[in-house]
């Protein structure tokens, strides 16, 4: 995975969210073992006791893996609060580009879908306020890798958008801070981001693996990446970068019309 060798970027927006999301969270404490799966390819006894018994700022990115990888299903009695208990460490290893997870950055936090429509107001303000700032502090992730056809962007936001969709976060609401985000830096996110952009019945699609099963998501994320203002962004970005290692990037997220 990428995240092994990305370093973060930890803006006061960013680590005020993670520091409000002990304080939100903080009631939620853990009461013996935690429910899990001990199936063989889940959770061993030794990561539950672990993860039952470490204060929380030294679980792993590795061993909440664990817990993210536990098929051991989920309930609002039970479940839910173990889950909100782990949360602000999860938001921490995110914001410090360490996911835990096993597969990839948009799995994290699977187990939030339905928040926003069962959750105190405090909390899922607090979880969209993550979401915006770790959007934003993402945009500043601009280091190159060269590959045979050209540069490409080695930070990935795509995994970001797919980790609020997945999540049951408000998309619309993480493309506008997306959107006021300051150029060059979100232009060129954008221009990188256009490369999965195609058309379903006629409209602009954003085509990954992570919209496949989440088409509306697809449709907003192609309607926001097609306007036309995107387009006069890309091409102030150039002048602004004075870089010619990004054209491959922006030239690539120029759309013929």
């Amino acid at each position: 995975m990428f995240w092994d060798h990305v370093e973060p970027v930890i803006t006061p927006r960013l680590e005020a969210a993670v520091a409000r999301s002990y304080e939100v969270f903080g009631k939620y404490q853990l009461r013996g073992m935690i429910v899990h799966c001990d199936c063989n390819v889940c959770m061993s006894q030794d990561h539950a006791r672990l993860l039952s018994s470490l204060p929380l700022k030294e679980v792993s990115s590795s061993l909440l893996a664990e817990y993210t990888n536990s098929a051991h299903g989920y309930d609002v009695k039970v479940i839910e609060p173990e889950f909100k208990h782990f949360l602000p460490r999860y938001f921490e290893l995110i914001a410090n580009c360490e996911p835990p997870s096993h597969i990839d950055l948009d799995v994290c936090l699977v187990r939030l879908d339905g928040y926003r429509e069962r959750w105190p107001a405090n909390e899922m303000e607090i979880i969209n306020e993550f979401f915006d700032a770790f959007l934003e502090a993402s945009v500043f992730q601009l280091k190159l890798l060269k590959w045979p056809v050209g540069y490409r962007l080695e930070y990935d936001l795509s995994e970001v958008l797919g980790m609020v969709i997945l999540a049951g976060g408000d998309l619309k609401r993480v493309l506008e801070v997306f959107d006021r985000s300051p150029d060059p830096e979100a232009a060129v996110h954008m221009a990188s981001l256009r490369h999965n952009l195609t058309t379903m019945n006629g409209d602009p699609f954003f085509t990954n693996e992570m919209c496949r099963d989440k088409k509306k998501a697809g449709f907003i994320i192609g309607e926001f990446l097609y306007r036309t203002e995107i387009d006069e962004r890309i091409l102030k970005a150039t002048e602004l970068l004075d870089d010619p290692l990004y054209d491959d990037v922006l030239e690539l997220g120029m759309i013929g019309r």
